[in-house]
Parts: structure tokens; C-alpha cells; sequence
């Protein structure tokens, strides 16, 4: 009788994992080193980046996997990691596939002085820079270490619910740290911004107030902590909520000394895994909100999702042959992984069915308006129930999950957008500036955003992507001591919106599960 869990591996090397009460297999294999640098879904069953292959007791299947498996690939032991206990069994591990960290070296022969690492710490990505007087030296982006331990906030939260499991995340992190500053060089401080969830885990802080409501945050930043013997102190930015945090702190520090200042009244949304908010009237006085979004966007999660990186198609167009992808170019460094769509990905495709009639507002699948349309349309299947649009590239599809998961982003942004406007009295046409901040702000197509409704039309022409803002400010505060008195004064400038805890946010939820801007 089988006591532990052997894993068999693609590389012909075998582990021995003795299984663990309230995790599941593919938690199991990530802390054994298995899925590491993987973007999985963790626990969600729909990125199939966690699929083995049972070669004893394998478990009955579950709903998602009939729908992500094949009838032939349940047959013969195929499963879903993150879908089941981990049991004693001997299971195949095919090779997973990583996403290799990307790396911009700037660096001279001869060190100017003494450094400093600006890091941003997001729910699903880790972005750092060595600086010198806020010139960058060396940058560089990469998974969030913790990503197979959840890959939203909430399920981060639950995982670290136990001391020795916030240990673990907080340990994942504090060794990457250290690994990316002895292959770099020496630094004397850190900048680290994230939102509350992630900083609070990251400094082994108590995250009950995090977990539940009525929400409270564990710190409220502003603060130099030292969160290893082996790594400088870390000064972390204010959070200004529960839910929004030194990222956001970092980001409006970002907006206001860089060449480009943001003008009042302007809005700031920063695009992650957890949608955080900042409508700023003028210097003194701003109004803040967050809305859970999920990893969609960051392409983790779906059922073709792949984070932006070579062989990834980020955008699309329709010809006379059907849909035509844009595929993120290879470095010569870095080897193309497997097809795959990102967050932009998803929005542009979207985008160009609604254009095109083959995807109703409804987020339904629709006849096509055009004769190409039309013959996309006819590509239109079920699998096992579910609707399924072959993209006719590489083997992708579109399952109708996937269009849900991408109406979920955009009705949580409606609604804060909406929501935070309404407490001001104000119209879109009102704002002088809406800003996008993360990395995908960077790379959408604003016209996706209209088409899809996150934006209202109005505002196409007043907004601009600037980039991962939570990165620029803490970069600016690695030197700069009036960024962060302003820093410090943001908290008490601040007003917070509640939004999941009104009566009507249901109701006003799902009033925005439409690919059309509600006011």
C-alpha cells in the first residue's frame, strides 16, 4: 500500500513527496520545486499547466477537467493537480512550462557607487531594478515566487492564513531577493511597493484583518522593516486601504515628479490581479477604491493564457483567411514556449468579435456580420457542452468561459470607474486625465478598452498607459526625500470608497457583465 506521493519526472529523476493535510497535489509539487516559474491557476482548473498522469489510484475526474481533458487523456490517468488532494500515488510529471525571467542589464565595467533595489511585488509578477541616483543599472520582471500558492489575492490570503504558511510565502520571496542581488551587486536599501496583501505577507505580519470583514490593514506602510538577516532594510510605501496600497502610494508618487505630472481631476487605475483605484480632485484631495479582478488580464488563468513572452500572441487581426495573430517576437535568448494568449491577447480578441458580430454585448457567440465574420462563426463547436470558437492558429480556442472571465475583469472596472466618478459629482468627459497603470496598461490597445466597454468612448482620447508606475515611484523614493514626505501625507489626503461591502454591489455588478460602458 502507497504512503507518499512518487513523482516520476520528465527528466527520468523520480521524488518521493509525503503528502500534506489541507493542500492539494499541485501546492505539493510547487514546494518540491516542480512548478516553479509556472503561471498557474492554482487551484481555478483552467490554465491545464498542472496536468499529470496518474499511474496508480488515480481519482475520479472532475467537472473542469472533462471540459479541459480529453475522453482518451482521462482514460489514461490524466488529471489536474490542482484539483485533488495529495494522496498516495505514483503519478508521470511532463515537463512544465516556465516562464524564463526577463532581464535588461545595463551595467558598466565599473560600478558608480552604491546601489539601491527598487522592487515592485505584485499578486502575479515580480519587478525589480538596481538604480544609482534613480538611474537604472539593471532591471529586470519575472513570476511572483508564491504564484503556485494561489494566483489572486484571496487565495494568497487563505494560504497564508497559518504562521508556518506565511513563513513559506514570505521565505519564496526574501531567497529571490537575495539570489537576483548576489548574481547582480551589493545593495545598501530596498524600495519594495505592493498592494497590502503582498506586503503584509511578505513582512510576516498578522493578515487577519486582510482575510474577512470588516477589513483592517495588518500596517499601514510608510515604514523601513528589515525582513531578512541577509538582505538591507526595506522601506515600504503607505497604504492608503485595505486594498490599496504601496504600489498605489508608489504610483502617484510616480504621477507627480516625473516630466509628465498628472493634472486634477484625473483618474488612476492600476490594470493587476487586484484592480486598485485613485481618483485625484486636486493636490489635497483624493478618492480611493479597489475591486478584485483576477489574473485574466496578466493571461494566468485562461484556458489559453500565457504571460507576455516570446511565442505569445498579444493582439489580432481578421483577413480574407480567418483571424491573423501578432505573436511576440523570440530573443535570441530565449527559447518560444508554446502558443498561448496574453491579457492584451484576450482584449483584442474580444475586441474584433464584437466588431464582427461573431461576439454579442451579451458575451454570447453571434452569427459574424460579414462574410469572413461569418465563416470565423462557422468554426463554432461544444466540447463537452461548453461552446468552443476554433481560433484556426496553432490549436487555440475561445471556450465561453473564457469570454465570462474576461466580462468579470470589465465589470469590475466599470464599476469602479462609474462608482468613484459618482461619488465626485463628476462626468467622464469631466477628467482631464485617465491614466493606466502595471504592465498591461503599458501594452492595451485603448481602443480594445472602448470596444469592450471598460472605458466609455469619451475617454479614449484623454487616456495614456503609463507603464508600471508602482516601479517608477519606488524607484523615485530610493533617493528622493521629498517623494516620500509627499508619500507620507497621501494616507490622511485620502478618502476610501467601499464598494463590496454596499448593498447594491451586486446589483451594480451585474448590471456591467456586458461588453458596453454603464454609467
Amino acid at each position: 500500500m502507497e504512503t507518499s506521493l512518487t513523482v516520476r519526472c520528465h527528466d527520468g529523476k523520480t521524488m518521493v513527496c509525503p503528502p500534506a493535510e489541507g493542500l492539494n497535489m499541485a501546492q505539493i509539487l510547487f514546494l518540491n520545486g516542480a512548478f516553479q516559474g509556472v503561471p498557474l491557476c492554482s487551484g481555478m482548473g483552467r490554465c491545464g499547466l498542472c496536468r499529470v498522469r496518474f499511474e496508480s489510484n488515480p481519482p475520479e475526474p472532475r467537472k473542469e477537467e472533462l471540459h479541459k481533458l480529453s475522453a482518451s487523456e482521462i482514460e489514461s490517468g490524466w488529471r489536474l493537480s490542482c484539483l485533488h488532494p495529495s494522496t498516495p500515488a505514483t503519478i508521470f510529471l511532463p515537463e512544465p512550462e516556465r516562464v524564463v525571467p526577463r532581464v535588461s542589464d545595463r551595467f558598466s565595467a565599473k560600478l558608480p557607487g552604491t546601489l539601491a533595489l527598487a522592487v515592485d511585488l505584485g499578486t502575479t509578477g515580480l519587478h525589480w531594478a538596481f538604480t544609482f541616483e534613480g538611474k537604472i543599472l539593471k532591471s529586470g520582471q519575472e513570476l511572483n515566487p508564491q504564484i503556485g500558492l494561489g494566483s489572486e489575492v484571496m487565495s494568497r490570503l487563505a494560504f497564508a492564513a497559518k504562521p508556518d504558511q506565511r513563513r513559506i510565502l514570505s521565505q519564496l520571496v526574501t531567497d529571490r531577493l537575495q539570489s537576483i542581488i548576489a548574481e547582480t551587486a551589493p545593495v545598501s536599501k530596498m524600495v519594495i511597493s505592493g498592494n497590502p496583501s503582498m506586503t503584509s505577507i511578505l513582512a510576516q505580519d498578522d493578515i487577519k484583518g486582510l482575510s474577512s470583514a470588516p477589513y483592517s490593514l495588518p500596517s499601514n506602510g510608510g515604514e523601513t522593516v528589515k525582513l531578512d538577516a541577509n538582505l538591507p532594510e526595506a522601506y515600504i510605501p503607505p497604504h492608503l486601504a485595505p486594498f490599496v496600497g504601496a504600489d498605489i502610494s508608489a504610483g502617484i508618487v510616480a504621477l507627480n515628479f516625473s516630466d509628465h505630472a498628472a493634472q486634477p481631476p484625473y483618474l488612476f487605475a492600476d490594470l493587476g490581479t487586484n484592480g486598485e483605484f485613485v481618483l485625484c480632485l486636486s493636490e489635497g484631495e483624493y478618492i480611493v477604491c479597489s475591486v478584485p479582478m483576477g489574473p485574466a488580464l496578466e493571461g494566468v488563468g485562461m484556458s489559453n493564457g500565457r504571460t507576455a513572452g516570446p511565442g505569445a500572441v498579444s493582439a489580432f487581426n481578421l483577413n480574407p483567411l480567418g483571424l491573423s495573430p501578432s505573436v511576440i517576437k523570440t530573443d535570441d535568448q530565449e527559447q518560444p514556449r508554446k502558443p498561448g494568449i496574453t491579457g492584451t491577447g484576450y482584449l483584442s480578441l474580444c475586441s474584433l468579435l464584437l466588431k464582427s458580430g461573431v461576439l454579442t454585448r451579451e458575451g454570447r457567440f453571434g452569427p459574424g456580420n460579414t462574410p469572413f465574420a461569418a465563416k470565423l462563426a462557422d468554426k463554432l463547436t461544444e466540447i463537452n457542452g461548453t461552446p468552443v470558437l476554433d481560433l484556426g492558429f496553432e490549436g487555440l480556442t475561445l471556450p465561453a468561459p473564457d469570454v465570462e472571465e474576461i466580462l468579470k475583469v470589465k465589470a469590475a472596472f466599470n464599476l469602479a470607474m462609474s462608482a468613484l466618478l459618482h461619488q465626485a459629482g463628476l462626468a467622464p468627459s469631466d477628467l482631464k486625465e485617465l491614466i493606466l497603470g502595471g504592465a498591461m496598461g503599458r501594452h492595451v490597445n485603448i481602443n480594445d478598452l472602448v470596444t469592450t466597454g471598460f472605458l466609455p468612448a469619451e475617454s479614449a482620447a484623454i487616456t495614456r498607459a503609463a507603464g508600471n508606475t508602482s516601479l517608477k515611484g519606488s524607484i523615485i523614493l530610493t533617493h528622493n526625500q521629498e517623494a516620500r514626505d509627499f508619500a507620507a501625507g497621501l494616507p490622511v489626503r485620502s478618502t476610501i470608497l467601499e464598494l463590496a461591502g454596499s448593498n447594491d454591489f451586486g446589483q451594480k455588478y451585474l448590471e456591467r457583465m456586458i461588453f458596453k460602458y454603464v454609467y
